[in-house]
């Protein structure tokens, strides 16, 4: 018996007998103190249901973030290379001097510039297009 009451653990459990008695005595309902209990379940649900939105709402936009996150690395590197004065003609030399270096996953020669976009309603807009090759595309992640 004695081994039993040792082997207990010692503190408190998730709800002491006087946490259990002040939740009994607000929660549980007398004849005059019906509309006290009414209120108490209500705000009782109320704090349980807004505790589980938030804790929702933040599972749903931590992984929306690291899907966002995932897609806009995906498509921009780390690092851009591009010429000063001149255009880049030797890029596919340039790319593989790259993917030689320790450490970098791929390297992708790509074309990026700006277009003037025109839709069906009317009136053109600027836009930003970018050109990678085929053999490439499947190498980010999108």
């Amino acid at each position: 018996m004695n081994e039993a009451v040792a082997a207990r653990p010692v503190g408190a459990g998730p709800f002491s007998i006087f946490e259990r008695m002040v939740a009994w005595r607000y929660l549980r309902s007398r004849r005059k103190e019906t509309v006290i209990s009414v209120i108490a379940s209500i705000s009782f649900l109320g704090i349980m249901l807004g505790v589980a939105t938030l804790i929702v709402v933040m599972a749903v936009m931590n992984g929306f973030r690291a899907e966002l996150l995932t897609r806009i690395l995906g498509v921009n590197g780390h690092l851009i290379v591009q010429p000063l004065d001149s255009p880049l003609e030797d890029y596919a030399q340039v790319a593989s001097r790259i993917n030689g270096v320790a450490g970098v996953k791929y390297a992708i020669p790509l074309i990026d510039g700006q277009v003037l976009a025109q839709g069906n309603v009317g009136g053109g807009t600027g836009a930003l297009v970018r050109g990678i090759r085929g053999e490439d595309l499947s190498k980010i992640a999108i």
